[in-house]
C-alpha cells in the first residue's frame, strides 16, 4: 500500500490550483490524480470568461483574488495563463434593475474596479453593438478571459516542480473509511493511504462522495459553445461580454475569431458524464447565433468553425460546495461550481489549502458547506433562477 499526506481526485483547475497550494504550504506528500488528462474534463471546455460581478460577496471576492493572480500570472504561479484583460460588460434588461444596484454597490465595497456606465460610452469602445434592448451595463476594464487548459497546466507543472505526485490516466475507484474518518483512496488493486481526501471530480464528485456515504445534490448538465471566425466582420468583440438581455454570452477567441454560447436563464439538458454528445447540436449553433447577431449584426455572415459541448457540475443555488464532510473526517469538498470553476479556480486553491491546512481562509466560505442543503439555507442570487 501507498502512503500520502494527501489526495486530490481530479486534475481540473480547481484540483491542481488545491494540489499546488498544498505542496506550496509544506505539505509534503501530495498526489493529484484523473482518470483521463490534464483538464479533459469541465476545466478544458470552459468559456473562460473571467468576470467578478456576482450576487455574493464570497464568489464576488474570490474572482477578485483571481483576477489578481491572473493578472500577474507568471510572478505569482509561473507560467502563462493567457490572461487577456479586455475589459468585460454585463448587459441587463430592465426587470433586474434592482438587483444589479444592488450588486455594484456590494462589489465596490469589495474594491473590485466595477462601475456602471452608459450605452454611449460602450459603443465608444465598440460601436458595433445594437443596444435598444439593454436597460444597464456594468463594465469592468480589468476583466476578461484565459486560457483554462494552459492556465491548469501551469498549475500541475508548478506542483510537480516543488514535488507533487501527478497521476494521469489514473482511475479512483473507492474511498475507505474506518471509524468516521478516510482512511484511504483505491486506485485499481492498490490503495494509497491517507487521512485527506479532496473531491475535486467535477462532473464525477457526487459518485466519488457516494464511496463515503455522502450524497451531494449536483446535477450534470450539458453547455455548448461555438467558434466562428469574424476576421472579415470587424474582428472580435473588443470586450468579453455577459449579456442578460439576449442570454447569450462571447469573447474574443485569440485575434480575429469569436466564443460564444448560450447564457442563463435556460432549461437545463442533464446527461450522463461518462456518456454525453460532446458536439453541439445544429439547432443550438443556429439559435444561439441568432441571439449573437441581434447584439452585433455583422457577424451575421461570420463562418462557423467549431462548435463543442462541455459539461457543469451544478447544484440547487448555483454555489460550490466547500468544506469538510462532518461525518467524514478527512473528506474535504471541492466540487458543484455551477458553470464558475474556472474563473474563482485560483482563489479556490488557496482557500481550500487553508482549509485543509489551518481550518480557516482569509475568505469566509462558511456558508458554502454541505450542510446548506440538509438545513435549508440555500444561497439566494439576486437575480434569480438558475444564475449566480
Amino acid at each position: 500500500m501507498q502512503t500520502a499526506d494527501a489526495v486530490v481526485i481530479g486534475a481540473g483547475i480547481n484540483g491542481a490550483a488545491t494540489a499546488y497550494n498544498l505542496v506550496r504550504r509544506g505539505m509534503k506528500r501530495v498526489v493529484l490524480l484523473d482518470r483521463h488528462v490534464i483538464a479533459a474534463g469541465g476545466t478544458g471546455k470552459s468559456a473562460a470568461i473571467v468576470r467578478q460581478h456576482y450576487s455574493t460577496p464570497q464568489l464576488a471576492a474570490m474572482v477578485k483574488r483571481s483576477v489578481d493572480i491572473f493578472a500577474d500570472f507568471d510572478e505569482v504561479i509561473g507560467g502563462d495563463a493567457g490572461y487577456v484583460a479586455c475589459g468585460w460588460a454585463f448587459l441587463v434588461p430592465d426587470y433586474v434593475s434592482d438587483g444589479f444596484v444592488q450588486n455594484l454597490a456590494m462589489q465596490q465595497r469589495l474594491g473590485i474596479d466595477t462601475g456602471e456606465i452608459s450605452k454611449d460610452e460602450l459603443l465608444a469602445i465598440e460601436p458595433r453593438l445594437q443596444l435598444d434592448d439593454v436597460h444597464r451595463i456594468a463594465y469592468e476594464p480589468g476583466s476578461g478571459y484565459a486560457d483554462p487548459i494552459a492556465t491548469t497546466h501551469a498549475y500541475v507543472h508548478r506542483f510537480r516542480e516543488l514535488g507533487g505526485d501527478l497521476r494521469q490516466m489514473t482511475t479512483a475507484t473507492g474511498l475507505t473509511v474506518a471509524g468516521g474518518a478516510v482512511k484511504a483512496v483505491q486506485i485499481g488493486e492498490d490503495q494509497i493511504a491517507t487521512d485527506i481526501v479532496v473531491n475535486a471530480a467535477g462532473p464525477w464528485a457526487g459518485r466519488v462522495a457516494a464511496w463515503a456515504g455522502v450524497h451531494l445534490p449536483i446535477e450534470i448538465t450539458r453547455e455548448q459553445e461555438v467558434v466562428i471566425e469574424t476576421a472579415a466582420c470587424g474582428g472580435p468583440p473588443k470586450l468579453a461580454f455577459s449579456d442578460m438581455a439576449q442570454a447569450v454570452y462571447y469573447r474574443p477567441d485569440g485575434a480575429t475569431r469569436t466564443l460564444f454560447g448560450r447564457g442563463y436563464p435556460k432549461q437545463y439538458e442533464h446527461v450522463e458524464a461518462d456518456s454525453y454528445n460532446e458536439s453541439a447540436d445544429n439547432d443550438f449553433i443556429v439559435e444561439a447565433h441568432a441571439r449573437l447577431i441581434r447584439r452585433i449584426p455583422s457577424f451575421k455572415d461570420a463562418i462557423f468553425i467549431r462548435a463543442f459541448a462541455g459539461l457543469y457540475d451544478v447544484t440547487p443555488d448555483w454555489h460550490p460546495i466547500l468544506g469538510v464532510v462532518d461525518h467524514v473526517r478527512g473528506l474535504h469538498l471541492c466540487a458543484g461550481f455551477s458553470g464558475h470553476g474556472f474563473k474563482i479556480g485560483p482563489a479556490i486553491g488557496e482557500v481550500m489549502a487553508d482549509l485543509i491546512m489551518s481550518g480557516q481562509s482569509s475568505i469566509d466560505v462558511s456558508t458554502l458547506g454541505p450542510g446548506r442543503f440538509a438545513n435549508n439555507e440555500l444561497v439566494a442570487s439576486a437575480y434569480g433562477g438558475n444564475r449566480a
